[in-house]
């Protein structure tokens, strides 16, 4: 019996990571990424950039300097009749100045709410990464403890096959079997290795630093409400918000486009020197657009149309995300609710009916009173179960982060 027990704790579903690599901390890769992930770095510069065009929108255009010289017979330099300097300064109408400084400061929350949504993205991918590395050492784990499993069912059945109370066929199954696992061992390890450089790259980790083990909670809790979920992804979805934000800014562009039919200023000031006449003064001259002259009256119009355009384009623009969002949040939420029954049933059903049948095979095989066949289905059976059990909690997990990307949020399930 003592043997019993130890082959069906080597098939548990609570398999435990090897103490000789460092377990990983979640949250402080997440810290860790959106400190060093060069995608959140360059969103936050374009952050900058986008401030840094608001102090751009609300000044004047660079005045023009001027020199002039007149009347010179035969382009002959030293001989001129006038030279003139002159400054220009040309002033846009003060309300388009103030409807440009909005405008730009509407582009500038835009780069926040990018910075936002890349954040969410980079940790959404970094939690699929952690939760498929989970799996993948899980499976490891499972598969050397099954593979020292199986040695064990070898030496009982070299054992009866010694006394004549087993074939060699059931020796040479059971290591045809400890072979399938040697391969499948192989494969897990090129896994683990492909998700930590995915991992690695996420982080900016440099290619000589390693990663220990991830770890999970062994229970989990899912206690939000779609509804709750929906009205959260309006409040804090940071591409909602920007295409919210969006329609306000076409707005924006309507009334400056309106603006346009305002006339613009231009003032210069000129130092005249006219040797000949021996005469030193100033000048002044002022100047005025004409937007309403017939021949640009199109081009104001044309403004004005395709602002009125835009306006109808980002409240689609709008109408589509949203509706997108919500079902992704549906879908999402339907999922990991799936997933939770589906892990609850594994837990109290599928799984210690699945070790009973396996207990009971073993028993009936070192009593004769079955064959190894038998012995290695009901094993094969556990096996699946168990590797079942954890691809549905990482499909949970991976739920779950997707959700929380859908909804603005970077975790609001509370692990027990």
């Amino acid at each position: 019996m003592r043997f019993i027990s130890t082959c069906l704790l080597c098939v548990s579903i609570s398999t435990m990571a090897s103490g000789q690599q460092q377990s990983l901390d979640l949250h402080r890769l997440i810290e860790e990424a959106l400190k060093n992930n060069p995608e959140i770095q360059a969103s936050l510069h374009q952050v900058d950039a986008a401030h840094a065009r608001v102090g751009q929108a609300g000044t004047l255009d660079a005045p023009e300097l001027t020199y002039m010289r007149e009347e010179m017979p035969g382009f002959r330099w030293n001989q001129f009749e006038m030279q003139k300097v002159e400054l220009m300064q040309m002033f846009r109408f003060p309300s388009k100045l103030s409807k440009e400084t909005e405008i730009a400061e509407f582009n500038a929350e835009h780069s926040h709410h990018d910075h936002y949504e890349k954040e969410l993205e980079v940790i959404a991918k970094l939690k699929l990464a952690y939760y498929e590395l989970w799996f993948v050492q899980q499976s490891m784990t499972l598969n050397s403890e099954n593979a020292r499993l199986l040695q064990q069912f070898i030496a009982i059945a070299k054992t009866k096959f010694g006394v004549g109370d087993a074939s060699l066929e059931e020796v040479l199954k059971a290591n045809v079997e400890l072979a399938k696992l040697e391969n499948e061992g192989m494969v897990l390890q090129q896994q683990e290795r492909s998700v930590k450089a995915m991992l690695m790259a996420i982080l900016n980790r440099q290619p000589v630093d390693t990663l220990g083990v991830a770890l999970l909670q062994d229970s989990v809790a899912f206690n939000t409400t779609l509804d709750s979920l929906q009205q959260g992804a309006f409040r804090s979805r940071p591409m909602l918000l920007h295409d919210s934000l969006a329609v306000e800014e076409s707005r924006a562009l309507l009334s400056l486009s309106k603006r346009e039919y305002l006339p613009d200023f231009k003032i210069g000031i000129q130092y005249v020197t006219a040797p000949m006449r021996e005469f030193r003064g100033w000048s002044i001259s002022a100047g005025i657009t004409l937007p309403f002259a017939p021949w640009t009256l199109g081009k104001a119009s044309a403004r004005i149309e395709e602002a009125t355009a835009t306006i109808s384009r980002s409240a689609a623009t709008l109408n589509a995300s949203r509706n997108m969002v919500l079902a992704n949040v549906k879908d999402l939420y339907f999922k990991a609710q799936s997933s939770m029954r589906q892990l609850d049933s594994y837990r109290t059903v599928i799984l210690p009916q699945a070790k009973q049948s396996l207990k009971a095979s073993l028993t009936a095989y070192q009593n004769g009173r079955t064959d190894f066949l038998m012995l290695v289905d009901a094993y094969r059976t556990l096996v699946e179960l168990s590797m079942e059990s954890f691809m549905v909690r990482m499909q949970f997990e991976q739920a779950v982060a997707e959700l929380e990307r859908q909804v603005g949020v970077t975790d609001f399930v509370s692990h027990k």
